[in-house]
């Protein structure tokens, strides 16, 4: 595992946070039942998203066991409704949930329609933000003031974090990444999407003003460090988002 900050880690080499003082797995952003709306915009991709997903999943509660965890918003797809295959994929990913953890949190995301109705099919209390100890888990669509949070620690998703990086000859490489600094006196985590299809944000090509969080467009971005995830593999460390751009 990789330590990001005291008590919060990266579990390598995978999109997840472990939280040693809350003894709970962070994740954000799975998106499922994606391939089922593409499809129906006329968008065929193959049906391969829950089955990697259910595979990370395994081998994350395999390498770090944990009583919790919370899901950091947009866990299914679809904005206006929820369709039976997205149900379907919802209810069978928080069935093997229910298997290894005790408690699972869900905060809401903007994606998350409906979300109330499967969370109650399993008892689950969904939250628009959750707060204990020094910590405020929150999915990121909001505007928030950071100056105001009385926590000292901001969780996020929503972001899609990722880096672009370039070959000598011009091939672009994608990266998804854990971004993490300090603003006004917060350490503020970005977690990178769970999901296999979600295109992830180049934080070090596109310009602040432009960034999906309207949390992050308030802050230094630049300053903030990264983490990447080489696939199945390794986690990369790189430098700030800043020192990244002159690269580009």
């Amino acid at each position: 595992m990789k330590k990001i900050s005291g008590n919060i880690f990266a579990i390598e080499p995978f999109p997840a946070l472990y939280i040693s003082d809350l003894d709970c797995t962070v994740i954000a952003d799975l998106h499922l039942g994606y391939e089922t709306i593409a499809s129906e915009c006329g968008v065929f991709v193959p049906r391969v998203q829950f089955e990697k997903s259910m595979q990370t999943m395994e081998k994350i509660v395999n390498k770090k066991k944990t009583k919790r965890i919370i899901l950091l918003g947009d866990i299914k797809h679809e904005f206006s409704g929820t369709s039976y295959h997205e149900y379907r994929e919802v209810s069978a990913f928080l069935d093997f949930l229910s298997i290894y953890f005790v408690e699972i949190i869900i905060v809401k995301g903007n994606h998350d329609t409906f979300i109330h109705r499967v969370a109650k099919k399993y008892r689950i209390e969904v939250f628009d933000t959750f707060t204990e100890k020094d910590y405020l888990f929150v999915h990121g669509h909001k505007d928030m003031d950071i100056k105001k949070v009385r926590e000292d620690k901001i969780i996020m998703g929503h972001e899609h974090p990722s880096i672009a990086l370039f070959t000598d000859i011009g091939v672009k490489e994608k990266l998804r990444c854990f971004l993490y600094g300090k603003a006004y006196g917060k350490e503020v985590i970005v977690l990178p999407a769970f999901s296999f299809f979600a295109e992830g944000s180049d934080v070090n090509l596109i310009p602040k003003e432009e960034l999906l969080s309207p949390v992050l467009r308030k802050v230094d971005i630049d300053s903030f460090k990264v983490i990447g995830i080489i696939e199945g593999d390794s986690f990369l460390e790189f430098p700030s988002v800043g020192k990244l751009r002159r690269f580009v």
